[in-house]
């Protein structure tokens, strides 16, 4: 009996690892594009091969103005403005701290700073985001796993960026199933396959059915990922807005 619980386990750990493996296998560079444009990373199985991790910024802070990520002592992205999501860059595959500054002004106090250790060919989202009364910031290490989602099916995962929404669900429009369910402030709702859909989708309040946002012209197509950020205020201003990225494999690297 003990024989067979030790393989069970065995299997599990396995089937874990190869889970694990799997982001950091892949061959093909992936492209990222937002409102603001598209760039595009080397893929997942290069960057492992030179111990090296991909790690993107957004600003999510509303009313702040642009900011200075630093990793440990070194400045690694300039300027990232309110609702910036930055192209990935590599760092790197160990322990690093994280440091937002005012931009410009290197020798500033932190705003605010977060130390995470980085995987060998695995992506990240540094997100800063406002403290619950807003007044400093707070940052998050976020794991992206970037994988190809199943055969017909989208990724899809919902942060919520908003210090005055409260848990919030999501909603498609018209539907009576909630697409994510109670994601409370500075948490993700877990990425989550989904039929390829276009329309709009709602945020409400946990459990209620007057939507605090309607979000327009959303287009889920088969095998992207999308991380859509919950960023703004429902009672004042900047008024709550989404910022959607979509993260496809495949794309041309430019030349260097």
């Amino acid at each position: 009996m003990k024989s067979k619980v030790f393989v069970g386990v065995l299997f599990v750990i396995a089937l874990l690892s190869g889970a694990c493996s799997r982001e950091a296998n892949q061959n093909q560079p992936v492209t990222t594009t937002t409102e603001r444009g598209s760039s595009t990373a080397p893929p997942a199985e290069e960057v492992k091969k030179r111990d090296n991790a991909l790690v993107r910024v957004i600003h999510a802070v509303p009313g702040a103005a642009a900011v200075d990520v630093f990793v440990d002592d070194q400045k690694a992205f300039s300027g990232v403005a309110y609702k910036t999501v930055t192209p990935y860059k590599e760092l790197s595959g160990e322990r690093h701290t994280f440091r937002v500054r005012p931009a410009g002004l290197d020798s500033a106090q932190p705003l605010a700073e977060n130390s995470e250790g980085l995987g060998d060919g695995k992506h990240y989202t540094v997100i800063a985001l406002p403290s619950e009364d807003g007044r400093s910031v707070t940052l998050r290490v976020l794991e992206d796993e970037l994988v190809p989602p199943s055969s017909g099916k989208a990724r899809v995962r919902v942060i919520n960026a908003s210090n005055d929404a409260g848990e919030i669900d999501v909603y498609p429009q018209g539907k009576n199933e909630a697409l994510f369910s109670g994601i409370n402030f500075k948490s993700e709702g877990g990425y989550k396959e989904v039929d390829p859909m276009s329309g709009t989708l709602e945020v409400r309040p946990e459990g209620q059915n007057r939507p605090v946002l309607s979000i327009s012209n959303v287009k889920f197509d088969a095998g992207k990922t999308y991380t859509i950020v919950i960023v703004g205020h429902t009672r004042t201003t900047p008024r709550l807005e989404a910022i959607t990225v979509e993260d496809q494999f495949g794309g041309r690297m430019a030349m260097r």
